[in-house]
């Protein structure tokens, strides 16, 4: 292999690189927005049920209450597609089962989710 080849073999394993940096930074971006979502939905509930108290109307305490229950259904949508669309990207850039794994934002994802509902529901 000649020196040229071997500097095009190095720059497109960089390129390589950087785009599967780019990929995970934006999954985590997606997944910090949809983390986001997921507990606007969850400080919407809380103040339906402070609201509920109070003297208003029931359209407004249903509206919210269907805010907030779109918030805890697009959050996890929202951070599921993100997560396929990085598996998809990294297996067509030729990664190995490891290198793309999520598992540690899957479990602060489960975490989050598991905390709203019982303290939702509690």
């Amino acid at each position: 292999m000649t020196e040229h080849e071997q500097q095009l073999d190095l720059t497109v394993e960089l390129a390589r690189e950087r785009t599967r940096l780019a990929n995970r930074r934006t999954f985590l971006a997606w997944a910090r927005t949809a983390l986001a979502v997921m507990t606007f939905g969850f400080l919407l509930e809380k103040v339906d049920a402070f609201l509920g108290t109070a003297h208003v109307s029931a359209q407004d305490l249903r509206d919210l209450q269907g805010l907030g229950l779109a918030g805890f259904i697009v959050g996890p949508l929202m951070l599921l597609t993100a997560g396929y669309r990085h598996v998809r990207l990294e297996l067509s850039l030729g990664g190995n089962g490891w290198s793309f794994l999520l598992v540690p934002e899957l479990v602060l994802f489960v975490a989050v989710v598991g905390a709203a509902l019982f303290i939702s529901f509690s």
